[in-house]
């Protein structure tokens, strides 16, 4: 069994998904707020590219369960109902509806990944519950997919794609190849300092410039949900075994 890396959408193969379980990263913020979703009693997710996708399903669907959610430029979307905070997504807000989200960059890398066997979705607040869930599956190669920034190298997915390898690895006998290898020890030499290097990236940067620090702090804590999101057949659901 192997695991590897891809950094940005972009540098994902057809041959690096296909048939793979593939694990899809956007730390700040999608997966994180998808996660925060799901745990807050959301139905499911729908990802879509572009808002005008979104508004029209909503439309063709005709259900008022129905809330829209996503961001550009890392702020709500003209008349969405919500933005793409984790701490939006409150039970207060989702419990019982459906979402229709698109993000720049998680669901683009959602929607890429749609060629793997399995398609997780991950984030540092919900790792350690994905490696779980991989290991139950019993064996196979894994992709993990960074969605980046813009279709450039992001710290912070790169940093949580360590911390999947790291916990892979608690779980069974893998062969990483380099990128899987680096991201691992970028990984262990971030220590105790999850949330400075959130706060350090680029990205991470530009949202506390815009007053979501908060989501920073939320989207460092390891490990605080047991939730695992899976998408299948266009839908994102809590795994309950068996995709």
């Amino acid at each position: 069994m192997e695991i590897d890396v891809f950094p940005t959408i972009g540098s994902a193969t057809d041959e690096g998904l296909n048939g793979k379980i593939a694990l899809v990263v956007d730390t700040l913020r999608a997966t994180t707020t998808i996660a925060a979703a799901l745990e807050a009693g959301c139905l499911e997710i729908i990802p879509v590219i572009t808002p005008e996708e979104a508004i029209e399903m909503r439309e063709r669907l005709g259900d008022d369960r129905v809330l829209l959610g996503g961001e550009r430029g890392a702020v709500k979307i003209p008349g969405f109902d919500l933005g793409n905070s984790p701490l939006e997504y409150t039970p207060e807000m989702v419990q019982g509806k459906r979402i229709i989200m698109t993000t720049t960059n998680g669901t683009r890398a959602i929607r890429k990944a749609s060629s793997a066997r399995v398609v997780l979705l991950a984030a540092l607040i919900n790792a350690p519950a994905v490696a779980e869930v991989v290991a139950g599956m019993g064996g196979g190669d894994v992709t993990i997919l960074c969605a980046g920034t813009r279709d450039r190298f992001s710290l912070e997915d790169f940093l949580t794609a360590g911390l999947l390898v790291s916990e892979l690895e608690k779980k069974g006998q893998y062969i990483l190849r380099d990128g899987a290898l680096v991201a691992r020890e970028f990984y262990r030499s971030a220590g105790t300092d999850i949330l400075k290097v959130l706060q350090q990236s680029l990205h991470g940067a530009q949202l506390v410039e815009l007053g979501f620090g908060p989501d920073l702090e939320y989207s460092s804590r390891v490990g605080i949900l047991k939730v695992v999101p899976v998408y299948n057949g266009g839908l994102i659901k809590r795994y309950s075994g068996g995709e």
